[in-house]
């Protein structure tokens, strides 16, 4: 009852909280919050199951199983005053027990099933040429059935007809079964007679097939085997079965052609998203770089080409890894040996790396370049300062989305352990 109560008032309180604070909490407080409220929600429909659902009624009382559903053993706090304190204490209960009258009756009831069921698909006991119908519960599962024959190279154990070779007057089979119900046991035996089953044309063209083979296996002196061309009274052609690899092949060539633009739009997307990402955080030191040298007392030009020349030498000797924002400064500076103007050229800088950051960045250059460089430094510098901020808050966005990305897993994790919990509850409540 504490259990419930103490669910019961954590809920409304976590849900309350959230409310309060969860607009203004991270992504990573919110989980939290969340995992705390449903922690809260199970613990409460828990508590409230066990409070409907008693193991324990009126204080001593444990409901037993009926008859048949067998015994079952529930683990019991136990306190004695001035001796005991909580002690955990282990009680079998067993089944319901059964009346002389109520066991008899059963087995007679039992007898009877047996003798409607057991031909099966068979015509009766005295003409059996397929599967008996044997259990080992009857009376649905309230008697126990244990099922004996005295030739087992006729009938199985399962009452399958295995004999292979059975006269044409058939065979008499004795069947033996043992009852019990609770203690009491009752034996019962009749006989059946078993016959060759009945073969239909095909099986018994394959039959003759089979015979035929193993009488020419037999032959010795000759290194090849001739397979029949005719049984009795079918000619037969022989011939490999087709695997139709060819085929499948180029059904498979198919599906993966159709599915190649599929994948490569969808390699080119996370190409495109990936340099995206490294564009933003590439831009603020490019910018700070290039506001460095301009201060230094460098044209624009050639702070551009310092910094990409630079970059291209590390690349040469594989010092760093590609990227993309350099990269496209390498193309701006071969755009202007070629003859294109470093006005155009700036602009074309911006336009292929497409991020908003770099459009600003690419209209700074070249107003400055139509007003001249005074003041260039400072707006570089403040770009800078500003993009270092925006860097911030991107990486802590994909902080964010990586810790979304782990909650479906934690979820599940938590839900598996509930499951853990309440399935052995629920089986010993159904016991």
């Amino acid at each position: 009852m504490k259990s419930v109560i103490l669910c019961a008032v954590a809920l409304p309180a976590v849900l309350v909280f959230w409310l309060w604070k969860g607009r203004v909490w991270s992504g990573e407080k919110k989980k939290i919050l969340a995992i705390l409220a449903l922690s809260a929600l199970l613990g409460l429909m828990l508590g409230i199951y066990e409070k409907q659902n008693p193991v324990l009624l009126e204080g001593n009382l444990l409901k037993r199983n009926e008859n048949g559903m067998g015994d079952y053993e529930e683990e019991l706090e136990l306190t004695v005053e001035g001796l005991l304190e909580e002690y955990c204490y282990q009680v079998e209960i067993p089944e319901q027990a059964l009346a002389k009258e109520e066991a008899e009756a059963l087995l007679a009831s039992a007898v009877q099933e047996i003798e409607e069921e057991f031909p099966g698909d068979n015509e009766s006991v005295n003409c059996i040429r397929e599967r008996v119908v044997i259990r080992d519960t009857y009376q649905d599962g309230k008697v126990q059935a244990e099922w004996s024959f005295d030739d087992y190279s006729v009938v199985d154990f399962e009452g399958n007809v295995i004999a292979e070779e059975l006269p044409e007057e058939g065979m008499l089979v004795r069947a033996e079964v043992e009852l019990q119900c609770a203690e009491f046991i009752r034996l019962e035996e009749f006989y059946f007679q078993v016959f060759p089953r009945l073969l239909d044309e095909k099986e018994n063209f394959l039959l003759q097939l089979y015979e035929k083979l193993a009488e020419q296996g037999k032959e010795s002196g000759n290194a090849y085997m001739e397979l029949p061309d005719q049984v009795g009274n079918y000619e037969i052609e022989w011939s490999m079965e087709q695997e139709h690899l060819p085929e499948k092949v180029l059904l498979l060539g198919c599906l993966l052609a159709c599915m190649m633009p599929f994948l490569e739009q969808s390699r080119a997307q996370e190409r495109l998203k990936k340099r995206n990402r490294q564009l933003v955080m590439e831009y603020p030191d490019m910018v700070s770089k290039l506001a460095l040298l301009l201060g230094s007392g460098m044209t624009l030009q050639g702070a551009w080409r310092k910094i990409a020349f630079s970059y291209s030498e590390k690349r040469k000797y594989n010092a760093i890894s590609a990227m993309p924002a350099y990269e496209e400064m390498l193309i701006t500076c071969r755009e202007m040996e070629s003859g294109v103007g470093e006005e155009r050229a700036y602009a074309r800088f911006g336009e292929r790396c497409g991020q908003a950051g770099y459009r600003r960045f690419a209209n700074i250059l070249t107003q400055n370049l139509r007003k001249g460089n005074r003041g260039i430094t400072a707006l570089l510098e403040t770009e800078a300062e500003h993009s270092f901020e925006e860097r911030k808050n991107m990486a802590k966005k994909y902080g964010e989305e990586a810790g979304t990305k782990l909650l479906f897993p934690m979820m599940l994790m938590l839900g598996i352990i509930m499951l853990i919990l309440i399935v052995p509850a629920v089986f010993t409540f159904q016991m």
